[in-house]
């Protein structure tokens, strides 16, 4: 979840449909909004909003703890806390509208204390004046920032810095003699510390505080927060740690409801949960957890499949497997004596592995796009991997139900989702409720008994609630560079803009005057700019020095889908081209059927499983049906149609239909994934995916037949948004330029991770690292330099050129995307400041 603010509410609600497209293009994640339809209140509006008491509580020694839903720029204590940096500097999130409220002192006072005494410590908490803030004292507080991959590790020694840093503010009132103070969810936004253990921590900390040195004095500590998810985290946080209240908010515990099912209503879908026994189940399909060996006896949920359905289901599981498997793979089979009509069989990985919760999450999401996909109305899901797998009840609840619903807002037909649970265990139950409870409290969903025959209403309904964006769909990384980059362009005040794309020199005629489009109807100036090897564009207000106006942050979405959509025609036409090589469709009596336009469209329809396709063929309608392997003109005849393929077996990703590579993750015990740890020294991998595209294969084994050589291992480092293109059509120029060419205008590659890091290719902000190890053809190769836009030739013939350019014996650089074949895409976490000093 990414709160936002009113005038950033205000934008989406023109936007999103941009905002979406450019996040499902660059990091395969999805967007939902809540609460950006309403356009931004008047400021009588803000001034009657009334502050909401969530939870309160005195504890036995006298220290008064509450919760609270309120803006921190108006709430009324003696003293706001503030989530800094160690600079003091105030330029986003919480800390700029607090110096935004409070006034030019805020940030005077706070450049003093850093000249006098230096750059701040993490955990560090000093007191300012408060400016124009309804608050006698402004404490700034340093939380902790996850740079990386959120392993225990680092979330522990957050934690410790997070606890430390209360103990101080807490410190801090007791010094300036203060008797009230609002503390936020501190480096749970920007600086990326999960919700839910930040809220542990805090509410932790401050019992230790009361049990250990609270001396008695008048003290009231308030967890304020704008937003419904945090409000809702603080408010679980107090119940479970300080214990239960009178004043609990009603709209968090809402009505009485069955101990045995709930349900609530999501987009299209209804979700329920409700204990029972999943072989026993009466829907379209249901849902069960198999190991590597796909056998059903072991495991209690398989076995009790098992022995209902009869033996038939073993047998027919091994035979659609055919093959090895992986985590994350889903294999589908008939009902057999079961009372449903499919079962859908998810490979999992146990909890030892660290791709256990990716694994999970897809697992959720395949199963449930199968049985769209297939106009299946209702499945059933059991708690996957908390039985033998031994994976927590709770992240297993998060994981499952937040999937679901992200699921729910983006289908457009209705389903039941059930979450059947085991009857005796009253602890994943409990998990399950929470977790519906926090889905309706934060998208504003309804929740009702199944028996209550009456339509529910959808998601948004009633009350007021703070704007925010939520960002699902996508693994665990891309989410987090999805999130990055969401704050960076969208949350971020900035007077100019810069967009790095080489895509920019695809642009034709209808890009530019969509480009002057937006400069008229935005009032903004757009530069394009060429730097060495980078081309891009700025993009600043016109009329407006300094910050950044919603118009200008509207002209950069604007642009950015405009750069995603000329990226994605080029993939295509590339993938197209690639495709039209390997498959023909062909007919004696219509020759010209296999032309290319009509070639790619019957392959890519075929492969995604439609009946058939209409295709123009010499300014005629043809009708071409698969099942019978027929065309048929206007006049009703019929001709016979055939497949011609050079390869023998080859998928596509049928949701998307431009997907004709699978990436296949590689588990941390497996030889390939420690072999990949040693060559990668300083660098710590939080994946390794092996990356399989036949189409790609076949044309670079035919480049290797022409070139001759062996092929050499090397490196690649590119963004996060150019990954699954690599995966999809192979290297392309204007996926990882280099600003200095020195070897010439061609694709880079290094043999050696340690040279690969010398060169900076891709920008600092991202927050992962992403490398491709591939297979490299470099044929003929002579000494490159600057300037050179192809190989020179290797005599007098101009026609005869090398193959490629090197630089030295760790640095090659081709001209042709066919003599390169990505292997493997490993990501890796950066190195904290810390580190790198």
């Amino acid at each position: 979840m990414i709160p936002v603010d009113e005038e950033t509410a205000l934008l989406l609600s023109d936007c999103r449909h941009e905002l979406s497209n450019i996040v499902q293009s660059k990091f395969g994640c999805t967007l939902i909004f809540h609460n950006v339809e309403n356009s931004r209140p008047s400021e009588n509006q803000r001034a009657r909003r009334t502050p909401d008491t969530r939870y309160s509580v005195k504890l036995p020694k006298g220290l008064a703890v509450s919760v609270w839903m309120d803006d921190l720029t108006t709430h009324r204590v003696d003293a706001v806390v503030n989530a800094a940096n160690q600079f003091l500097s105030h330029k986003g999130g919480l800390a700029l509208a607090l110096s935004n409220a409070g006034g030019p002192q805020i940030q005077s006072d706070s450049s003093l204390i850093i000249a006098n005494v230096g750059k701040l410590h993490i955990g560090d908490a000093v007191v300012t004046h408060a400016g124009h803030l309804p608050c006698k004292r402004l404490i700034h507080a340093v939380g902790p920032e996850l740079s990386g991959g959120q392993s225990e590790k680092e979330v522990e020694k957050a934690t410790s810095a997070l606890k430390k840093a209360v103990f101080n503010i807490l410190k801090k009132v007791e010094e300036e003699g203060l008797r009230s103070v609002a503390i936020p969810a501190i480096s749970s936004g920007l600086f990326n510390f999960p919700l839910k253990c930040c809220a542990d921590t805090i509410v932790k900390t401050l019992k230790e505080y009361h049990d250990r040195m609270y001396t008695g004095n008048v003290l009231e500590v308030r967890l304020v927060n704008h937003d419904e998810f945090t409000v809702c985290q603080m408010e679980r946080a107090c119940r479970e740690i300080l214990g239960s209240d009178k004043s609990y908010s009603t709209a968090s515990v809402g009505p009485k409801r069955s101990s045995a099912e709930i349900s609530v209503q999501v987009g299209n879908a209804q979700l329920h949960v409700k204990q029972g026994f999943i072989e026993r189940e009466r829907v379209d399909v249901i849902v069960n957890s198999v190991a590597h060996d796909l056998n059903l006896s072991s495991g209690g949920i398989s076995k009790a499949i098992l022995s209902k359905a009869g033996s038939g289901i073993q047998r027919e599981i091994i035979q659609k497997a055919r093959s090895l498997v992986s985590p994350g793979d889903v294999i589908q089979t008939h009902g057999h004596k079961l009372d449903c009509d499919h079962v859908f069989h998810a490979v999992c990985a146990d909890t030892v592995s660290q791709m256990s919760r990716e694994t999970l999450t897809r697992v959720v999401e395949t199963c449930l796009h199968k049985a769209c996909s297939s106009r299946m109305k209702s499945i059933s899901f059991p708690a996957i991997g908390t039985g033998l797998l031994n994976f927590p009840k709770s992240e297993a609840a998060h994981i499952m139900v937040r999937e679901a619903a992200s699921f729910a807002m983006r289908i457009e037909t209705k389903m039941h989702i059930f979450f059947v649970l085991f009857p005796s265990d009253h602890d994943i139950l409990k998990a399950f409720k929470r977790e519906i409870g926090l889905i309706e409290d934060v998208a504003g969903t309804s929740r009702a008994s199944v028996n209550d025959s009456k339509e529910i209403p959808g998601a948004g309904d009633g009350a007021a609630q703070t704007p925010c964006i939520e960002v699902c769909g996508g693994s665990s990384e891309q989410m987090r560079e999805a999130k990055s980059w969401i704050c960076k362009v969208v949350l971020q005040p900035s007077g100019t803009h810069t967009i790095l794309n080489n895509h920019i020199l695809h642009f034709g005629l209808k890009e530019y005057n969509e480009l002057l489009s937006i400069k008229t109807i935005r009032s903004v100036a757009i530069k394009e700019f060429v730097d060495g090897g980078l081309v891009g564009v700025t993009i600043s207000p016109h009329w407006v020095p300094n910050g950044c106006p919603i118009s200008t942050k509207a002209a950069v979405l604007a642009v950015e889908a405009l750069c995603c959509q000329v990226q994605e025609d080029f993939a295509r036409a590339e993938e197209d081209d690639l495709l039209h090589a390997v498959v023909r469709w062909q007919c004696e009596e219509i020759p010209t059927l296999h032309k290319p336009v009509n070639n790619v469209a019957l392959e890519r329809a075929y492969l995604t499983g439609r009946e058939g396709l209409s295709v123009t063929v010499d300014g005629q309608n043809i009708d071409v049906s698969f099942s019978v392997m027929n065309a048929k003109d206007t006049s009703g005849k019929c001709y016979k149609i055939e497949r011609k393929s050079l390869l023998n077996e080859y998928k596509t990703d049928k949701r998307s239909n431009i997907g004709f590579y699978q990436k296949k993750l590689v588990e941390p015990d497996n030889h390939v994934y420690k072999e990949k740890e040693k060559l990668f020294p300083g660098l710590k991998i939080v994946k390794v995916e092996k990356v399989e595209n036949p189409l790609l294969e076949h044309h670079f084994r035919l480049k290797q037949q022409q070139l001759g050589g062996t092929p050499k291992q090397m490196y690649k480092q590119v963004s996060a948004q150019f990954c699954d293109l690599v995966c999809r059509v192979g290297f392309q120029k204007t996926y990882s330029p280099l600003r200095h060419q020195k070897f010439g205008a061609g694709i880079y590659f290094y043999g050696s991770t340690e040279a690969l890091r010398k060169h900076k290719v891709v920008e600092d902000e991202e927050a992962y690292t992403y490398i491709f190890e591939a297979q490299v053809l470099p044929g003929k190769s002579t000494r490159g330099s600057p300037g050179l836009t192809l190989p020179p030739p290797l005599h007098a013939d101009p026609f005869f050129r090398y193959d490629s350019l090197t630089g030295n014996t760790d640095t090659h650089v081709v001209f042709n995307s066919r003599q390169a074949l990505p292997q493997y895409l490993i990501t890796c976490t950066k190195a904290s400041a810390s580190e790198r000093h």
